[in-house]
């Protein structure tokens, strides 16, 4: 997984294809080895992204924690495999929160929101023994 920091709406992060499940709707009830509260990411800078199941993305900070991060529904749903992804951040801080827009590139291009972002353990994508669920 090729990966680069998060600086500037533009910024773009290339990655392998994603797998594009069904939809997901937002989680109310806890899941294993995520968070029960919102957060932002306040570095602001993704140093890498994974897939979940449906509408997820695992995101790992420049700091190196990890977040579970619920986009709207049908927002991956697509043929065209995504092939990068880019956070834009609106006016203030700079840090990624639930007013940020993600832009899909390639093929899907599409501008999705942010429903939920939850602190996570690491992804099982990286870690086989991680409590984190991808449902």
């Amino acid at each position: 997984m090729k990966t680069l920091p998060f600086l500037a709406a533009a910024a773009i992060l290339a990655a392998a294809p994603l797998s594009l499940a069904g939809p997901a709707s937002a989680q109310t009830t806890p899941l294993p080895g995520i968070a029960g509260e919102e957060t932002t990411i306040r570095s602001g800078w993704v140093e890498e992204f994974l897939p979940g199941k449906g509408d997820v993305l695992f995101v790992r900070d420049r700091v190196d924690r990890w977040y579970r991060v619920q986009l709207n529904e049908g927002c991956l749903r697509g043929s065209a495999p995504v092939e990068g992804i880019a956070f834009e951040p609106g006016p203030g801080t700079g840090a990624i929160d639930r007013f940020t827009s993600v832009r899909i590139a390639a093929g899907l291009g599409r501008t999705c929101s942010i429903e939920s972002i939850r602190r996570s353990a690491v992804p099982p994508q990286k870690d086989s023994a991680s409590p984190v669920t991808l449902d």
